[in-house]
């Protein structure tokens, strides 16, 4: 039977048609302007998820799985960017890619945004803040040049690790979802896709003749020159691996395991406990990961949420 992510089923409430319209998930005749989440966002109920579907808003078994490099990457070649990275000399940070200092990521968010995608976002930030010492916070212009854009642009991406000044994240609708926004911060946080690593042959084969046509750089590996496994073991489960129709052109699959443990290739629900280690391994995270006991971070900020002045 082919694979598919069955998010209703992981959750123990649904909310019910009646309690969200389209414009509490994304209003695009509302003003767009540089906003961040509240108290409220943060203290929305974990456990509630919503049918998208209800909505008419179409969500893609993998939401990850766009038209972008290796399907959610904002960047012509991701192979290409880390080698020029390494060229500039950054040897602390090596091929682990851009680290955010101290592990605190300023972020914006779009004003288009509504209450129930502002909660969604937050409990996908929520699952960093208690379960490492990575810190999304709200971004002060006096202090942080360098933040997240969260915004609805076309379907679901991320860059890979620090890029710069405003840098893009896009949740569009169909990506509204923790387990996508947690897999598309935690390529902003600094990772590639589980199956770009270098040992991935051991414990996958591509099954190249039924992979899209124009879609197998898709599926690129990088040597130890250019990314690390921060001595970890390959990990099935990882938020971050493709699922085994990734790329398909024919329906059959595309990617398949060569030993056991593979029951869960491409959840796009939780991280994995590999996937926890390694954001702590990557930020020297003390023990237990999170240095914060609070879900809001930085709320006395900083941002104006209010439409620019004219």
């Amino acid at each position: 039977m082919r694979f598919s992510f069955i998010f209703s089923t992981l959750c123990t409430v649904t909310w019910s048609a009646s309690v969200i319209t389209n414009k509490q998930v994304i209003d695009t005749s509302k003003a767009e302007f540089e906003t961040t989440l509240n108290e409220a966002d943060f203290e929305s109920n974990l456990h509630q998820r919503y049918d998208l579907h209800t909505l008419g808003i179409k969500v893609k078994d993998d939401p990850t799985i766009g038209n972008y490099s290796e399907g959610d990457i904002l960047l012509e070649s991701p192979k290409k960017f880390v080698e020029e990275n390494n060229k500039l000399g950054r040897n602390a940070i090596r091929q682990m890619y851009r680290r955010w200092p101290n592990g605190e990521i300023p972020y914006t968010l779009s004003s288009q945004y509504g209450s129930y995608a502002r909660g969604v976002i937050a409990n996908a930030m929520n699952e960093y803040h208690t379960k490492t010492c990575v810190k999304f916070v709200a971004r002060d212009p006096s202090k942080h040049h360098d933040y997240l854009w969260i915004h609805p642009d076309d379907g679901c991406y991320s860059l890979v690790g620090k890029t710069g000044g405003k840098q893009p994240v896009s949740l569009d609708s169909g990506c509204i979802q923790v387990g996508t926004i947690v897999h598309e911060l935690m390529h902003a946080v600094g990772f590639f896709h589980e199956q770009s690593r270098q040992d991935r042959d051991s414990y996958i084969d591509v099954v190249w003749q039924n992979v899209m046509n124009g879609a197998d750089d898709q599926f690129e590996k990088y040597n130890l020159n250019v990314i690390s496994h921060l001595d970890e073991p390959y990990d099935y489960a990882s938020i971050m691996h493709y699922g085994p129709y990734a790329f398909s052109g024919s329906g059959k699959k595309t990617l398949v395991p060569k030993k056991s443990g593979s029951e869960r290739m491409g959840q796009r629900v939780k991280f994995s406990d590999v996937d926890v280690r390694k954001i702590n391994k990557l930020y020297n995270c003390p023990s237990g990961g999170s240095s914060s006991n609070n879900n809001q971070i930085n709320t006395n900020s900083i941002v104006n949420n209010s439409p620019p002045q004219v």
